[in-house]
C-alpha cells in the first residue's frame, strides 16, 4: 500500500510474491527459502493430511499426475502394493 492506503499496481504478481517471500525468511534467518520450497510445501502437507493426488494435481496446476507424484516425493513400492493389504 501506498502512504495514502491505496494499492500499487495490478495487484498481486509473481514479483511482488517473492519480494515478501524474500522479506520474511530474511527476518527467519533463511537466505534460501524461495516461494517454490512454500508451494511444495503446502502440496506435502495437503497430502500429509490425506489431500487426495488427483487435487493436489489440480491445485498444483500440473497437467500430469506423474509430476504431481515426482514433486511430491512419491515413490511406488512394488514389494509392499497398497491393493495387497485389501483382503487382510
Amino acid at each position: 500500500m501506498s502512504t495514502a492506503d491505496r494499492p500499487w499496481g495490478e495487484g498481486v504478481t509473481e514479483k511482488l510474491v517473492w519480494h515478501v517471500v524474500k522479506e520474511f525468511a530474511k527476518r527467519i534467518g533463511s537466505d534460501k527459502l524461495a516461494p517454490h520450497d512454500l508451494r511444495r510445501t503446502c502440496a506435502r502437507l495437503c497430502r500429509a493430511a490425506g489431500g487426495e493426488l488427483e487435487q493436489i494435481q489440480f491445485l498444483l496446476g500440473h497437467v500430469s499426475v506423474q509430476t504431481t507424484e515426482r514433486y511430491l516425493g512419491c515413490i511406488q513400492r512394488i514389494a509392499t502394493a497398497v491393493n495387497d493389504k485389501i483382503w487382510n
